[in-house]
């Protein structure tokens, strides 16, 4: 088996997916280091970053304007640039090995800014999309963060139908895209959840997710995802 490896890095010798920069698979380290993160001052709410006229205030106004439906929300980073080429690598061009060093900053960002939790709970795809991809992305990297953290992963929600995605649709359509969309498998038991997804812009996956999680007897349910989508004079939060 190891000389099989050998011989298949002599052959195919590790590349950065991105920049293609040989010796490191799938991320180099100038391509990880050009990532931009989410640091302080941030949002105590929904994570996003707050600018420099935010003076004193914890929370961002449009949180002190709309409920999120959730406990709170942290990121990595930005949807944009090397993050969501990254991202993309991992959901629609079949690299799961991305799922590793972005479960990680993903990781790291629940270390520094996040509150305790019991259960990682990853947003679940529909059977058919599931078939179709291969695998679950949130799922991918729900367990990087499981394992990172030390924290239990449970497969707690089940996708009942085909949705479009969220990202082909205008903001007003995206609520009643994903409503009544989810169910959980099982009763949570009072357990603080961490729900782990890819991006989040709108927030209306998540705070789907989180109803059914809340219902089934949750009791606090944050919101982990690996990158923020900026949704231009529309409310923060998939």
């Amino acid at each position: 088996m190891e000389l099989l490896r050998a011989l298949a890095g002599l052959l195919f010798p590790p590349v950065c997916r991105l920049c293609r920069a040989p010796g490191t698979f799938p991320l180099c380290p100038g391509c990880l280091s050009g990532i931009r993160l989410i640091v302080p001052p941030l949002c105590l709410r929904c994570g996003r970053p707050l600018n420099g006229s935010a003076g004193s205030e914890l929370t961002c106004s449009l949180c002190r304007r709309r409920p999120l439906g959730f406990a709170t929300v942290r990121a990595a980073g930005v949807y944009e640039g090397t993050l969501r080429e990254a991202i993309h690598e991992l959901k629609f061009r079949g690299c799961r090995a991305m799922a590793q060093p972005i479960g990680g900053l993903m990781s790291s960002a629940w270390q520094e800014f996040g509150a305790p939790v019991d259960a990682v709970v990853p947003v679940p795809l529909h059977g058919a999309r599931l078939r179709a991809r291969g695998f679950n992305q949130s799922g991918l990297l729900a367990q990087v963060v499981g394992r990172e953290l030390g924290i239990p992963g449970v497969d707690a929600l089940v996708r009942l139908r085909s949705t479009q995605p969220q990202s082909t649709l205008r903001f007003h359509e995206r609520r009643r895209n994903v409503r009544e969309t989810f169910a959980a498998r099982e009763r949570i038991g009072g357990k603080r959840i961490l729900l782990v997804d890819d991006v989040l812009s709108t927030g209306f996956t998540a705070a789907e997710c989180a109803a059914r999680l809340y219902g089934a007897g949750a009791a606090e349910v944050h919101v982990l995802v690996a990158a923020l989508a900026v949704l231009e004079r529309q409310p923060a939060g998939n």
